[in-house]
């Protein structure tokens, strides 16, 4: 699994899902999700099963913390580790 790959798709998934196409935000991989009010619980609730569904990673709820879901790096490299662990 390639985190670049996986970031890619990440911020794919957010953009459609979560942010208006007119309110002008523009995210990348760096972008704090977070703190901009881009992610919250319910939508943490909504990555998990895209997740899931899109690589079959569960993410357990230890893992569920501000560092792991930062950015779309950050959840991309979580679920890349998450995947090494499951093989």
């Amino acid at each position: 699994m390639n985190t670049d790959a996986v970031t890619g798709r990440l911020l794919d998934f957010i953009r459609t899902e979560f942010l208006w196409s007119d309110d002008g935000v523009t995210i990348d991989a760096t972008t704090p999700l977070l703190e901009w009010g881009i992610v919250d619980s319910l939508r943490i609730a909504l990555l998990q099963a895209f997740i899931l569904n899109e690589w079959d990673v569960s993410v357990p709820a230890a893992r569920i913390d501000a560092k792991n879901f930062k950015n779309a790096g950050s959840i991309a490299a979580m679920i890349c580790e998450l995947d090494k662990e499951t093989v």
